[in-house]
């Protein structure tokens, strides 16, 4: 009996595992990668074959005779190749997840996209000697006589063909005598348009006999001069041609009226610029060089491209992605944010106008099905857009490009909790392509791995045409309450925006608002409240207490400042809203544009405040954290960060990490277009390294004092997390199970260097809907051993824990 083992497209943990159907005599053709319905529980549900075996009565023991048969394919030919299998099922095992989960983000949606392919004869191929055979002849000339079928019209139209139809229908398609259209069904809406095929030579003859039918031969005259004698029924109207005309043509046998698929295209009508006249500077030829040999033999390779704001990463990308299209392998750019998208593309278009497709949650599905049938058919090779785009069914990726790769936005908040980066590696490493990387602030692990030789390092210190780095000053609030300045915006940065604008030139302002509201801070000295046994900040909560999320402890929010005895204490939250009405104030006449999650939750929005900006509608952009990477305006001369440290306040171990980042990325949007850039911080730390360091764009710096810590508290690169959040309706239950863990871990790695686990500890949102949370973090030098561990307690088949290998927010 022919079996298949199905995993259900169904994301409940308790039923992760793949369950073994039959497979009836009509589908004997489905393998590995197929999408097809089954019954499951009483109903009938999606699922993906994982493999296919020929299995005896002895091998199937207890199950023989109780297997139930697989009742359809959903698609007309597999979705998953064995590549992207083999990427699904390594990334289940790494984040502990199910395959089931894995597979559905490969699919746009995550389910019930049906595809069906329409097949059309090539009128030119009807004399091809394959359709010498009787059954190629019959489905030849079925297809001839109408506007394309799916393969089950087909064989509704020839029952004696139907047994080896699917043989017949690939030979075919084989020597290019049938052409193949791919439709989705369900929740996808595909858009068809009609078009005129000419079937005859248009000559004076064959017009003089329509000398008295003039709109028809005005027709055939217009489509004699249309390219492959063919136009889509828009356009005829567009000439003034009306429909009775063309379908009085079709009777006469002198054209044949079909239909075909239009593609959705969100960015079509990006404008294309030309190509402007590059010359590579020094340091951007020696990347590409660099990495030009992996490209052209196929070895898989990781490169860090570590270059200043302005140094023109982006052309690098290009060049390297010309590369991989020319040898005819695929490429794949990923931008952190949404907002990054459009100029990337606007940038690619130039040197690739018609080979890009655009994949991002914003897009609506329609749109994101019509990019995979582009790729899939070969319509593109270039595919742009946030982590989701790395799942774009690929079958030849040659370059994985990842800008901003230190981003937090590339990891996943929700199950499966993967980094885009590991997606991106292992892929890279399936493909044997090469991996770039870029940054002008790479993470901490990812600069490590060059010092240990699993990346190689690629550096561009220097801005193009040697453009000087922004000037920047760092401003004390303290001093400015002192000195009676209670509003959010410095003097200095006042005086910035006014001198600015007079010269009309435009400002960016920066509102770092993480850590806003979870911290208490005294804003007479900067003393922030912080944990008597670990100092690490301790976290307020909406119940009016203090605690610390790794010792467990709790304390009443202080009336006065411990340190300076100042009543100018408090949580605070400046938001961008609150922050715009200032600046309206301050500077009345200030043309001010907010690009914030208030004012993006439109598809286009972010391109659109960008677009207003860029063609100077408006004198000050303000926004969050989005405004602070990628963007490059030329008539941008000065930023202003606001709170530039709040992240130094939260409890977490990269905090000053991402202060520094922060603050050296945000200056970086000054000053990239003939004049130096200046830019204001305005800060409540100013002498801690990670302000200092980023005030002088000093990575190095700061990454071997930072580094000299992490290494001392064990954290990262020198270990690997993982976070387990545990819930439960009773508080007790939750904090149990977790210390359950704990105990079960310590005893399993009994003495064992490099293994240490944390907690229990509540959640910084310690109860959520009513059920309370608990947080145990694992660190370790030896990651696979842990996650067998966890295998062998099961945990990852319990719906009350959450597993996060890797986590970016540790609160």
């Amino acid at each position: 009996m022919l079996t298949a083992n199905v995993f259900v497209n169904i994301p409940v943990k308790s039923i992760a595992r793949a369950y073994t159907y039959s497979v009836p005599a009509e589908l004997s053709y489905l393998e590995a990668g197929w999408r097809v319905f089954v019954p499951f529980g009483g109903r009938k549900v999606e699922g993906f074959i994982v493999s296919v075996a020929e299995k005896t009565a002895e091998e199937l023991g207890d199950m023989a005779g109780k297997l139930k048969p697989i009742e359809a394919a959903v698609d007309e030919e597999p979705w998953f190749s064995d590549k992207m299998l083999q990427a699904a099922q390594w990334l289940a095992d790494f984040y502990l997840c199910s395959l089931a989960e894995m597979m559905r983000l490969f699919m746009p949606g995550k389910s019930g996209i049906k595809i069906t392919v329409i097949y059309q004869s090539v009128p030119e191929q009807a004399n091809h000697l394959l359709l010498a055979m009787p059954a190629y002849r019959a489905v030849y000339d079925c297809l001839s006589a109408g506007e394309g079928l799916s393969r089950g019209e087909i064989g509704k139209a020839l029952p004696d063909y139907k047994t080896d139809l699917p043989q017949i229908l690939d030979k075919l398609c084989q020597y290019g005598i049938l052409s193949k259209e791919y439709q989705a069904g369900k929740r996808e809406k595909a858009r068809y348009e009609k078009f005129a095929q000419l079937l005859a030579e248009v000559t004076p003859e064959l017009l003089a006999e329509f000398k008295r039918k003039k709109a028809q031969q005005h027709l055939l005259e217009v489509l004699s001069a249309a390219e492959q004698g063919q136009m889509a029924f828009a356009a005829l109207k567009a000439q003034k041609i009306t429909t009775a005309t063309i379908h009085n043509l079709a009777e006469a046998g002198l054209i044949q009226i079909r239909q075909r698929r239009v593609l959705r295209d969100s960015y079509k009508d990006t404008e294309l610029t030309c190509q402007p006249q590059i010359n590579l500077t020094l340091d951007q030829n020696k990347a590409i060089e660099a990495m030009t040999p992996f490209l052209s033999e196929g070895k898989h390779h990781g490169f860090l491209l570590k270059g200043v704001t302005g140094s023109g990463k982006t052309q690098v990308y290009i060049e390297m992605a010309k590369k991989a299209r020319a040898k005819g392998r695929q490429v794949v750019v990923l931008v952190p944010e949404i907002a990054l998208t459009g100029q990337v593309v606007l940038a690619f278009k130039a040197y690739f106008p018609d080979d890009i497709v655009v994949m991002h949650s914003r897009l609506s599905l329609s749109e994101r099905n019509d990019a995979v049938v582009r790729v899939r058919r070969g319509g593109a090779g270039i595919v742009i857009g946030a982590r989701s785009a790395l799942f774009t069914p690929l079958d030849n990726i040659g370059l994985i490009i990842m800008d901003e790769e230190q981003d937090m936005s590339y990891k996943q908040d929700e199950s499966p909790r993967y980094h885009a980066k590991v997606v991106a590696e292992e892929l890279a490493k399936i493909h044997q392509a090469v991996l770039l990387l870029g940054s002008a602030t790479p993470s901490l692990e990812s600069y490590y791995r060059t010092q240990q030789g699993e990346l190689t390092l690629l550096t561009m210190p220097k801005r193009i045409g040697d453009m000087p780095l922004p000037v920047v000053q760092c401003v004390d609030m303290r001093q400015e309450l002192r000195m009676g300045n209670r509003h959010i915006l410095s003097r200095p940065l006042q005086l910035l925006i006014e001198q600015t604008m007079a010269k009309g030139q435009q400002i960016i302002i920066m509102l770092n608002r993480r850590g806003f509201s979870t911290f208490v801070m005294c804003r007479s000295c900067g003393e922030v409240i912080k944990c008597k046994l670990c100092a690490l900040p301790l976290v307020y909560h909406k119940n009016g207490k203090l605690s610390c999320h790794h010792c467990d402890v709790t304390e009443p929010v202080p009336d006065v400042c411990p340190k300076c005895s100042s009543r100018y204490i408090k949580y605070f939250g400046s938001g961008t809203e609150k922050l715009e009405q200032e600046l309206h104030q301050i500077v009345p006449s200030a043309r001010v544009i907010r690009m914030d999650r208030d004012t993006t939750n439109t598809k286009f929005a972010h391109q659109e405040i960008l677009q207003k900006f860029r063609e100077k509608q408006y004198d000050i952009l303000l926004g969050t954290q989005m405004v602070a990477k990628g963007h490059d305006i030329p008539n941008v001369t000065a930023v202003g960060i606001i709170s530039a440290d709040s992240s130094l306040n939260l409890p977490d171990f990269r905090a000053a990490e991402r202060c520094f980042m922060l603050i050296t990325q945000t200056a970086g949007r000054a000053g990239r277009h003939g004049t130096q850039g200046k830019v204001i911080i305005q800060t409540y730390n100013p002498e801690h390294y990670a302000v200092t360091c980023g005030i002088a764009q000093d990575y190095e710096g700061f990454y071997e004092q930072e580094m000299v810590l992490r290494q001392g508290l064990f954290y990262p690169p020198f270990s690997r997390i993982v976070k387990l959040l545990f819930q439960h309706e009773e508080e007790n239950n939750a904090k149990g199970n977790a210390q359950k863990l704990v105990i079960a871990f310590n005893e399993h790695f009994a003495g064992a260097k490099g293994q240490q686990i944390i907690g229990p500890s509540p959640a910084v949102i310690a109860r959520f809907r009513g059920i309370y949370r608990f947080v145990v973090l694992i660190k370790t030098t030896d990651l696979p051993a842990v996650q067998e561990f966890l295998r062998e307690q099961q945990l990852h088949l319990r719906a009350d824990v959450a597993i996060d290998i890797d986590p970016i927010a540790m609160l």
